[in-house]
């Protein structure tokens, strides 16, 4: 009777069963943990949901309320580069839209430049000959690069280069080509600044007189093609 008795009293040989069951848990929740440590970036909604799936069936990690996000990664300059192509295409086709609202397409061209937009202006459409006072019918075009310039960044710079033909001039109120590019580039200088939304640091006029053609001076045709003002925004 004392042997049977002695052998009852024997725990069995072994660990228990349920030590196995939470040794498996215990090992799962360190694999979790080294997955979570092993991702580059943590999405925060998920990682709730699955914080609180694992308390409400484990009761074993405590949610916290605080979790800090990993930094935001800065933009690559690829990226800055597309985002910047995408202002600048935006800010051509609005300044092609209003041009042709003007009916002023055949002497108004817009393209892109190196760094930025590149506007001609060709004559006669903002200037009467050998004068320098901007024509009143040129003011929407105007008021439209003013729009696409006041909308930018607050760092493009603008530059409005005044060109001539080579023909003596005739006016007595400009001594020469010279002085009427660098007239006719300060009155379009003058008309940006005059909208009070640009600052004046950023605008710079230059007179090119008829040292810049872009097309024989010994027709008509090449002449009217010199007379012209260019508008240079970088951006």
């Amino acid at each position: 009777m004392a042997k049977d008795k002695k052998k009852k009293d024997c725990p069995p040989v072994g660990a228990p069963a349920w030590m196995a069951t939470y040794g498996d848990m215990m090992t799962l929740l360190l694999c979790f943990f080294v997955l979570l440590l092993s991702m580059s970036t943590m999405e925060i909604e998920k990682f709730k949901a699955a914080a609180a799936s694992l308390k409400g069936a484990l009761s074993v990690l405590p949610f916290q309320d605080r979790i800090t996000p990993e930094p935001m990664t800065p933009r690559t300059a690829d990226q800055k580069k597309r985002s910047k192509d995408r202002t600048r295409q935006m800010a051509i086709s609005k300044l092609r839209r209003i041009i042709m609202e003007q009916n002023m397409s055949q002497v108004v061209k817009v393209g892109e430049s190196e760094n930025g937009i590149h506007i001609i202006i060709g004559d006669p459409a903002l200037f009467d000959s050998g004068k320098a006072v901007v024509k009143p019918g040129f003011f929407p075009v105007l008021d439209g690069i003013v729009d696409v310039i006041a909308a930018g960044t607050g760092t493009e710079n603008i530059r409005v280069e005044g060109h001539t033909d080579n023909m003596p001039m005739s006016s007595t109120r400009y001594g020469d080509n010279w002085e009427l590019s660098i007239g006719r580039a300060l009155s379009v200088i003058r008309f940006i600044r005059a909208r009070e939304s640009i600052d004046p640091k950023r605008l710079r006029p230059v007179g090119c007189g008829e040292y810049h053609p872009i097309a024989p001076n010994d027709t008509s045709e090449g002449r009217a093609l010199n007379r012209r003002v260019e508008i240079y925004i970088d951006m």
